[in-house]
């Protein structure tokens, strides 16, 4: 069973179609990157990979949950970093993984366990008490980017 599968997907918003019949699978593990020019559907189509946005024909399921009927389940099985999304800046890495791990539910022995497997992931111990709005160079794609990321 693959991790993410996209069939028929569709997007419209008025006469404005952003996702046109789209088909894809992903299998656990498989990494996967859009690319493309402004307006292509890129974010669109991660909108409603994660259930942020109902799509307007076609079906997404992820880990096995239909995106419509569970997104719930659905996000908890994935996350998912926008661009330009809202991040505390005086928040440490450590802050927010912690934060995190509080909003899925996780504590004690649990959320240190699983932060500690997310950090050695992501390779962001280096960086885990600096805080969040500390400049892209110095944090470079370990930093805010990996923290949010892993989050």
């Amino acid at each position: 069973m693959s991790m993410i599968e996209i069939k028929n997907l569709t997007r419209r918003f008025g006469s404005i179609t952003a996702v046109d019949n789209m088909s894809f699978t992903v299998d656990r593990g498989e990494v996967l990157g859009f690319l493309g020019p402004n307006g292509a559907g890129k974010s669109t189509t991660m909108k409603m990979i994660t259930g942020f946005l109902a799509p307007s024909s076609g079906s997404i399921t992820v880990d096995g949950f239909d995106v419509t009927r569970d997104p719930m389940a659905v996000k908890r099985q994935i996350g998912y970093l926008p661009e330009g999304a809202p991040l505390w800046p005086d928040m440490t890495a450590a802050g927010f993984l912690e934060f995190i791990a509080g909003i899925r539910g996780l504590s004690g022995a649990e959320a240190t366990t699983r932060i500690a497997d997310v950090v050695d992931k992501t390779q962001i111990a280096s960086v885990l008490t600096q805080p969040l709005d500390t400049p892209v160079e110095r944090l470079q794609a370990a930093g805010r980017i990996g923290a949010g990321t892993a989050a």
